[in-house]
């Protein structure tokens, strides 16, 4: 041991680094008696700083592996430890010629390590999601160290306190809370939740609290204008409001004041980004906001703080910048709902919780999916497996006259996590034709059951409600689809517009009851026109397949025919306009109503030329339904 000279080459990101500070401690309490070297760049050595788990630093500045290995040389290092998983990182080690090199085989440099240590992979050939803090343990375990303890750590140096007391006086004599916000980002705008709702959150926290209010940036413009637009923001009211915010973008901090502010927060609400583990690694209370990024990745298990992820149906996708300009994820997380974790964290100690704004789904079995809230109940039921799905008999069979043979509907009750009704849709051995024409609709292979779960849940995505998913899952052959089914719940207190209308529809004509069903007809217009602003086309979209609830909101439901059209968009929305004309019942819907209904959904006041094309369009389709439903004794409901 007296002849060990380590050296550790630490992770370039400052969160990373934090997450590396179990695996730097195991080390240094593994060779106790060893000199440790810590080669980092100047960002990660100021926040480690200072240290406890190495005797000396080194800094490199040029990032040429034959400078830094011509440096390492002079100081005949025995090992080298890389937390970095650059090639680099290997190549200088290699060339600095030192014994014992370990790391992980990443970037093609396995070669010129002594002992590779191999991440697991997906089936898809990526990196299994895993926490960092393990992630870098795993190297420290490999060394020999004791890995048990997972907790990160930061060390304070008390004359950052002292400076930062007076640099912040307020923060120190706050008569309420102190609060610190995080708006930023370094790993890009995909994982920054709005500007807009920061400001409301703070507002809130203000008022609710008298809280001092921290909004922390760096010193990257894109990070200052945010910060700019929180502190000037419209929804900070009275003057009081904005006394209580501070703007660190107005007096920037360095890192070891940084670390110094944290450690007098009451609560941290933050992006995940590096200064959620300063938070997490002095014990402070946080709220962490995840989007684009997978929070597995970065998980601690700290007992005080509530994750809070915008699970939409294209998340995780780890981009910097959304593909789809609308950050979607970040969006989805509602101000209700970060006030409310914020509110709990101040009052409380509630333990490490996790919050979903979509449904969270767990792998039970294999490719079976379930809603955890669900898990007990469908558990309940025996209904575990894809066999399961397919002997369940015991609910009620809703066959109907056209159901293909290949497909079947059940309906089932359960009791937990609340009394409800539950949808169970089967689809036992498709035929290849329908699967191949589903590929194509779906632009992949997927099977019939996955893809009304995907539909549902993008459309979600887009603001259009949808019945709630609770399982989803499938069986293939060597080729193709053998078995898959979806359950969705019921629409609590909604009924499909082909059985009932609202009460302002029947009986003597009123002047209110005129503009209520005025208002419906318009609703129901923006509506449609929201959902094929998707691109989507539904193919049945009759009134049957339209539900309405007692709040006003319209669900759209049986999804498995809608698509994403790459041609003939216009005649499948010519196909959709048609068939709610035709469901529409001629003795309740004048053709002043269908006129307003497409002056709405067409968002002008005046029909031009090619509007009136698209209509005549329209009645032509209707006319050809109609024609084909009275063959078969059947009268169109808008000839009654």
């Amino acid at each position: 041991m007296q002849n060990i000279k380590i050296l550790v080459w630490l992770p370039s990101p400052m969160g990373d680094a934090i997450l590396c500070t179990p695996a730097l401690r195991a080390i240094r309490e593994k060779y106790a008696s060893s000199e440790i070297f810590f080669l980092a760049n100047p960002t990660v050595r100021n926040i480690l700083s200072p240290c406890p788990f190495n005797d000396s630093w080194l800094e490199y500045g040029n990032i040429n592996p034959l400078a830094i290995a011509k440096k390492l040389r002079g100081h005949n290092f025995s090992h080298a430890i890389l937390f970095k998983n650059s090639f680099a990182s290997a190549m200088s080690v290699f060339l600095a010629r030192i014994p014992s090199r370990i790391g992980y085989c990443r970037e093609m440099r396995g070669f010129l390590l002594t002992e590779n240590i191999y991440p697991e992979k997906l089936s898809n050939g990526k990196y299994k999601p895993l926490s960092m803090v393990d992630y870098y343990l795993e190297i420290a375990s490999k060394s020999g160290a004791d890995v048990s303890n997972k907790k990160t750590e930061l060390t304070v140096d008390q004359q950052d306190t002292k400076s930062l007391q007076s640099k912040l006086p307020e923060v120190f004599n706050s008569d309420g809370p102190v609060i610190i916000l995080v708006p930023g980002g370094a790993f890009g705008p995909s994982k920054c939740w709005p500007a807009d709702n920061f400001a409301k959150t703070a507002n809130q926290l203000i008022k609710d609290f008298n809280s001092t209010v921290v909004v922390s940036v760096s010193t990257n413009q894109a990070e200052q204008n945010i910060a700019k637009e929180i502190c000037s923001s419209k929804i900070l009211l009275t003057s009081s409001a904005k006394k209580k915010l501070i703007n660190l973008a107005d007096n920037p901090l360095n890192l070891g004041q940084l670390k110094s502010l944290f450690t007098l927060a009451d609560l941290v609400i933050t992006n995940d980004t590096g200064p959620r583990h300063i938070a997490v690694a002095l014990g402070r209370k946080v709220v962490t906001l995840f989007g684009p990024n997978d929070p597995v990745w970065t998980d601690t298990e700290y007992e005080n703080e509530i994750q809070i992820t915008g699970n939409v149906t294209c998340s995780p996708c780890q981009k910097p910048e959304c593909i789809r300009g609308q950050r979607i994820c970040m969006e989805s997380i509602s101000v209700e709902t970060v006030l409310e974790a914020a509110k709990e964290l101040l009052k409380n100690n509630p333990g490490h919780i996790k919050v979903f704004t979509r449904n969270h789904f767990i792998r039970i079995s294999d490719s079976f999916f379930v809603d955890s809230d669900y898990k007990t109940s469908l558990s309940n039921k025996s209904l575990e497996s894809i066999d399961d799905i397919f002997s369940f008999s015991s609910a009620k069979d809703l066959k109907k006259k056209n159901l293909a043979s290949f497909r079947s509907r059940l309906e089932f009750q359960i009791n937990s996590p609340k009394a409800t009704t539950l949808f169970l849709k089967r689809y036992d051995n498709p035929p290849v034709k329908i699967q191949l024409k589903n590929w194509l609709a779906g632009r992949g292979k997927k099977s019939l059951g996955f893809l009304e779960y995907e539909t549902s849940e993008k459309l979600k995505d887009d603001g259009i409600n949808t019945p709630k998913t609770v399982a989803y899952g499938d069986q293939w052959g060597t080729f193709f689809e053998k078995r898959s089914f979806f359950i969705t719940e019921k629409i609590p207190n909604a009924e499909a517009l082909e059985r009932k209308l609202p009460d302002y529809f029947s009986g003597n004509s009123t002047p209110e009851k005129l503009k209520m069903r005025r208002d419906f007809i318009t609703s129901l217009a923006n509506f449609v026109k929201k959902f094929h602003k998707t691109d989507y086309r539904h193919r049945d979209l009759y009134l049957c397949h339209i539900f309405y609830n007692d709040k006003g909101e319209f669900y759209l439901i049986d999804l498995a025919r809608a698509f994403m059209p790459l041609i003939f968009k216009k005649r499948f929305q010519i196909k959709d306009i048609a068939q709610l004309f035709y469901s529409a019942p001629g003795s309740i819907f004048s053709r002043t109503d269908r006129m307003r209904f497409y002056l709405n959904y067409i968002g002008r006041k005046k029909l031009s030329s090619d509007d009136k094309v698209f209509i005549h369009q329209v009645i032509k389709k209707v006319h050809q339904i109609a024609r084909h439903d009275n063959k078969h004794g059947k009268q169109a409901p808008f000839e009654k």
